[in-house]
């Protein structure tokens, strides 16, 4: 069997507070994560002297996986209003089964003057 991949919608963050940007089905006959990427984003109004960094979180009440926590990479401002992305995936091995529900979490590193945006993707086998 290949693989198959869920991708959240850009979804505001909420700056600091320990927010929900999805809740992911886990495919019918996938028995493992293999692949986790969140993507951290930005507003406009973000300057040079900022950066955008947090923790995204996978929990879940249907998987012993609670809390599995994953660094995000830093989002580098070019120049006001313009970003340099650098997206992760990083390998897992997560045991799941069809039907799994999985709930991604983001928490910012710090309150920006931008609202912050953010999109996970999960990658199944």
């Amino acid at each position: 069997m290949g693989w198959k991949q869920a991708c959240s919608a850009l979804t505001a963050t909420g700056d600091t507070t320990k927010t929900l940007i999805d809740t992911f089905t886990v495919p019918a006959g996938c028995s493992k994560i293999i692949g986790v990427s969140c993507v951290p984003s930005a507003g406009a109004t973000l300057t040079i002297a900022e950066a955008v960094s947090g923790i995204l979180e996978l929990e879940s009440d249907d998987v012993g996986i609670t809390p599995a926590q994953f660094l995000l990479d830093v989002v580098n401002i070019l120049t006001s209003g313009a970003v340099a992305y650098n997206p992760t995936q990083w390998p897992a091995s997560i045991p799941v089964k069809g039907g799994d529900r999985i709930k991604a979490y983001v928490t910012m590193d710090m309150a920006q003057t931008s609202a912050f945006k953010a999109r996970v993707q999960l990658t199944f086998a």
